[in-house]
């Protein structure tokens, strides 16, 4: 939109026409695309975004400006203009079309008088050429309040004026030249016998202005952004009101634009006489006139400086918010002209754009570790945390059948339901085991056997008689192949290695324990799962039990952990990230089989090693013949990287040694050869 410095300072007296007038502009959100000197003044070309049709006028523009300038804007002298009841030229109004509908009428208009220049030169310079008087004033009332409106020639219109939707194959003449064809989408303009505009749009030729026209009927209207736009899209049309309807006209302007062009035609030609009908849908009104409560440091808290009070009264004040202050509060009635403003944050920019964004010093965030005691958001982390490793997330009711946990819980355990809903789900589940296995066994019935599967679920335990507890529990199923080994010919099944590996991944700070009292898993292959001294679940092999109760043949690694328990704070350490290579070795070596290998990872972690960023497990292997009994074959994978250089041989060699004579030391170890 083109815009007149020399006609901005008419509404903002004592403004200065300079480069600092199109740096605030910019930085109001109104970007100037450029700037041309014209006969003493200056043309600015603001790219208007779709949010701010409030801003498509010189009155729009003005009062974001009164603002940052602090200082009213002075409106433009409007003639008292009154509602004439005896006449009446409304007849039905479609309100899904049009809000609200005034119809301005002027008896002998002179249209042979000359444009005045100085509306002339201001059309011009906002990239709109003259036509004639009665139009030329519309246009000029467009630009400078904002509101688009139409003249039809009163004496070619029979009787009264109707705001609906076109009949199916309605045509209209437009005064574009064509002959439009249309349909029960587009709203239209119609007296008693024809079609006379497109609504919003395009008049037609019919009752168009000409230099013969004497009587007219002036629209001032308000319609449905939605209805405009989808009726433009239509026809691929788009001119200066539709343009404006389809963003949003203020549906409060329409006596303001009227008196406003009835002012004008009195000032330069002889009109004395008027009528003027109004017809307004009063929900419509109150629809765009809400009120936004906020507190004051909501301000402070959202933008991290201190806003003075006064300043945010003041500004919106100025943008015409009409703020009352109360306890540390401020009441906002947002204006009509303002569609964009929604919520709260909506005003925060508000007071943001007007402040200054230049004005705000840059400062780094603060505060940005916290300790996460959400389970919410907990949750969350651990639901990304296995979905990145190739788990699926399942989601399975909190009933099973008829004492299908007898192999699991005793009877006195199990919570039964007085009036289940069907003997399927009749009773509360205790642990999620049975959960998981039913869904492992859905999946492989459709012919999917490598599973890695988990939920966030609740289980329910007695804690006294007919004292009920809920727990949150976060319980997983992994079978089948490595995935990891897809490519390789000896495809490796997973392992508890594989689900161990998993969980340290996920959980801070986890340790495992050797258990065999746990009595839905393999008492050979269980662990409990621990934070520091605090249990926090378990894991293994399921028991050989619900293998035959269920019919499977593959091996179940199952974990429960119990998420209420968990501390999910992590120590973190920063440091420079490298960008040289890393270097991996392998250590194996032999054991007494009582020792365990978390013990020897302990160990290791304790110890700082130059250079070592990560240790693991990478297998464990038993051969009587070759080692003898009670002992075990342990691989260890090392991984070394520097952040100031490319490591060599040398030197992760001696820190091999290092950690060797480690393991030898603490668990009379020997390297298998």
């Amino acid at each position: 939109m083109k815009i007149s410095g020399n006609w901005l300072k008419e509404f903002i007296p004592n403004i200065k026409i300079n480069d600092k007038l199109t740096y605030n502009l910019t930085s109001l959100g109104l970007e100037v695309s450029s700037v041309v000197k014209h006969k003493g003044d200056l043309i600015i070309d603001i790219d208007m975004t779709p949010n701010r049709a409030d801003c498509l006028s010189m009155l729009g523009i003005a009062r974001d400006l009164s603002a940052v300038y602090n200082k009213k804007i002075i409106f433009p002298k409007i003639a008292n203009l009154k509602i004439t009841p005896s006449k009446k030229f409304i007849n039905k109004i479609d309100k899904k079309i049009c809000g609200s509908y005034g119809a301005l009428v002027l008896h002998g208009v002179d249209n042979t008088i000359k444009t005045p220049n100085i509306i002339a030169e201001r059309l011009n310079k906002c990239g709109i050429s003259k036509v004639n008087f009665i139009v030329d004033i519309l246009n000029y009332v467009m630009i400078e309040v904002g509101q688009p409106m139409h003249a039809f020639d009163l004496d070619k219109i029979n009787r009264l004026i109707n705001v609906r939707y076109a009949k199916a194959n309605e045509k209209i003449n437009a005064l574009d030249g064509v002959k439009y064809t249309l349909n029960k989408n587009i709203p239209v303009i119609a007296d008693d016998n024809k079609i006379q505009a497109i609504a919003g749009i395009i008049g037609g030729d019919y009752s168009s202005i000409n230099l013969k026209t004497q009587n007219v009927i002036i629209e001032s209207a308000f319609f449905t952004p939605t209805v405009i736009r989808k009726a433009a899209k239509l026809f691929r049309l788009q001119t200066d009101a539709s343009y404006r309807f389809e963003r949003g006209v203020d549906p409060c302007l329409n006596n303001i634009a009227a008196g406003r062009v009835l002012y004008l035609m009195k000032k330069y030609s002889n009109v004395k006489n008027y009528q003027y009908n109004l017809t307004t849908n009063k929900e419509l009104i109150k629809k765009y006139n809400h009120v936004i409560n906020v507190k004051y440091n909501f301000f402070d808290e959202s933008l991290g400086v201190q806003i003075s009070r006064n300043f945010i009264k003041k500004t919106f004040k100025l943008l015409e918010f009409n703020p009352i202050s109360y306890n540390d509060k401020i009441r906002l009635t947002i204006p009509s002209h303002r569609f964009d403003i929604k919520i709260e944050q909506d005003l925060v920019e508000e007071i943001a754009r007007v402040y200054g964004y230049d004005n705000f010093e840059p400062a780094l965030p603060h505060n940005i570790f916290k300790i996460n005691k959400d389970h919410s958001i907990f949750s969350e982390n651990i639901i990304n945390g296995l979905v990145s490793r190739g788990f699926n997330e399942i989601i399975s009711f909190s009933f099973l059948p008829k004492n299908s946990q007898l192999s699991t819980n005793s009877i006195s355990d199990i919570i039964k339901i007085k009036n289940p809903i069907s003997e399927d789900k009749s009773e509360l589940r205790a642990s999620m085991v049975h959960s998981m296995i039913r869904a492992y066994k859905y999946n492989v019935s459709r012919q999917n056997t490598n599973i890695k599967i988990f939920e966030i679920g609740k289980i329910y335990n007695f804690v006294k008689p007919k004292k009920i507890k809920e727990n949150n529990i976060l319980s997983g199923i992994i079978s089948g192949i490595n995935a990891e080994n897809n490519l390789k010919s000896d495809q490796e099944n997973l392992s508890f290695l594989d689900l161990k590996g998993h969980l340290q991944r996920i959980i801070p700070n986890i340790t495992f324990k050797p258990y065999k009292n746990i009595k839905h898993l393999n008492k050979f292959c269980q662990a409990t799962l621990y934070q520091g001294k605090h249990t926090i679940g378990y894991c293994g092999e399921i028991s050989q039990n619900l293998y035959s109760e269920y019919g499977i043949n593959n091996n179940l690694y199952y974990f429960e952990i119990f998420t209420d328990s968990i501390n999910n704070v992590i120590d973190t350490k920063y440091k420079k990230f490298s960008i040289y290579p890393k270097i991996k070795r392998d250590l194996t070596i032999l054991v007494d089989d009582k020792i365990y290998v978390q013990d020897i990872i302990d160990i290791i972690g304790e110890k700082s090693f130059n250079y070592m960023i990560n240790s693991k497990i990478r297998d464990i292997f038993y051969n009587k013949k070759e080692f003898g009994d009670n002992i075990k074959s342990i691989t260890l994978e090392f991984i070394f990287q520097d952040c100031n250089s490319t490591l060599t041989d040398n030197t992760v060699n001696t820190e091999m040694d290092k950690i060797l004579s480690l393991i030898k030391k603490h668990f009379n170890a020997q390297v298998r050869t």
